[in-house]
């Protein structure tokens, strides 16, 4: 929920960008900095704008371009300190919708990353698949290795776990937790 009141404190409004990049934890593009600040705070674009130039100019932030046109933005390592000492000069209804913002930034890759199989060699011209599971914290939850044979059902089988991932675990969390009869 966007906060009201207009946010009009420079420092303030660097202390938000600082805390955003480093929930990010990792570089974000210009529009995506733009959009999780501008949109969980009512922020002016022109003060955003200097405060974004302003941690640049004094070593916060750094930005590189990326392609022609995709400006991307990182913190520092007198940013990460700042934003570490003056996180709490953020109030909790400011920080938290940021948080759930960066959160769903990056939950399609999160969640890409989540699932992972490949095929490794046996021996001469047999394979197995590895097949792995993740949960968001990059818990694992599911790992198995099955031998395959050939290359081909290898690739099969590691496609397939890709496609139905969580119908596999499920399965497997069911067969490994039901009683049976017998």
């Amino acid at each position: 929920m966007l906060y009201q009141r207009e946010i009009d404190d420079s420092v303030l409004i660097q202390f938000i960008i600082l805390f955003t990049l480093a929930q990010a934890d990792k570089p974000l593009a210009y529009n995506e900095l733009l959009n999780v600040v501008l949109d969980n705070c009512n922020i002016n674009y022109n003060d955003f704008q200097i405060a974004l130039d302003n941690l640049v100019t004094t070593g916060h932030a750094r930005t590189r371009l990326e392609g022609q046109h995709n400006q991307i933005y990182s913190l520092t390592q007198k940013g990460e300190n700042a934003g570490d000492f003056f996180k709490s000069n953020i109030p909790v209804y400011i920080r938290e919708p940021i948080e759930e913002s960066i959160k769903a930034l990056f939950l399609e890759e999160r969640r890409k990353n989540a699932v992972r199989a490949g095929i490794t060699p046996v021996r001469r011209g047999e394979y197995a698949a590895e097949c792995a599971l993740y949960d968001d914290d990059k818990t694992q939850l599911m790992s198995v290795t099955l031998y395959a044979g050939t290359r081909e059902q290898a690739e099969k089988i590691a496609e397939y776990f890709k496609e139905n991932s969580g119908m596999i675990y499920e399965s497997i969390l069911k067969c490994m937790t039901e009683k049976t009869d017998g």
